[in-house]
């Protein structure tokens, strides 16, 4: 009987350990794994060292205007000479973020005057490719001519190329003056 007691008490003294713990607290022990204290810090991650990739370039909307639309003072000069005063007729003010590179300025038709920027003496710039116009940069350029022979009046024709800033403004860009406004007229015969 001894035995048996001796059982039953360890067997009763096993079941108050396990059930009851310090027996302090009917709750049940939980652990908190989301608390910083049960979570070990960890290291960031390494940035990389490689250049970012560059995004695809968007290409601006663009136009070419085989002659456009400028207009202006000629002035007559000694022996032959001419210089036209060139300026922008088209959409004015030019639209903010849209560039127009001015090309290289020809005659039509052609026999009666040559190019010859002598005929605008110290005025400038000349009207060229490498001149550009914006609205914050704009000012007029200068094309000389020299009477070569008779004949009837010529006109200046410059063609130009448009980047804006959106398809609208480059749309805005043709139609409303077409082309040249600018010509040189013959002086007498020469003789």
């Amino acid at each position: 009987m001894t035995l048996v007691r001796s059982l039953v008490t360890w067997c009763l003294l096993l079941l108050l350990i396990g059930c009851g713990g310090s027996g302090s607290s009917d709750d049940p022990i939980t652990f908190d794994t989301d608390s910083p204290a049960a979570s070990q810090p960890s290291e960031p991650s390494v940035e990389p060292t490689d250049p970012e990739t560059a995004q695809p370039s968007r290409q601006k909307p663009s136009i070419e205007i085989a002659s456009a639309p400028i207009g202006g003072n000629v002035e007559t000069t000694e022996n032959g000479y001419q210089c036209a005063e060139v300026n922008w007729l088209g959409r004015n003010p030019i639209p903010d973020g849209t560039t127009i590179q001015v090309g290289s300025p020809h005659l039509e038709p052609g026999g009666v005057f040559e190019l010859d920027q002598t005929g605008c003496g110290d005025k400038s710039p000349p009207c060229g490719t490498d001149l550009v116009w914006q609205s914050n940069t704009f000012k007029p350029c200068f094309v000389g001519v020299r009477q070569i022979a008779d004949g009837n009046a010529v006109q200046l024709i410059l063609s130009a190329s448009a980047e804006c800033a959106t398809e609208a403004d480059c749309e805005s860009l043709q139609g409303q003056v077409p082309g040249s406004q600018i010509s040189f007229t013959p002086g007498p015969p020469s003789g």
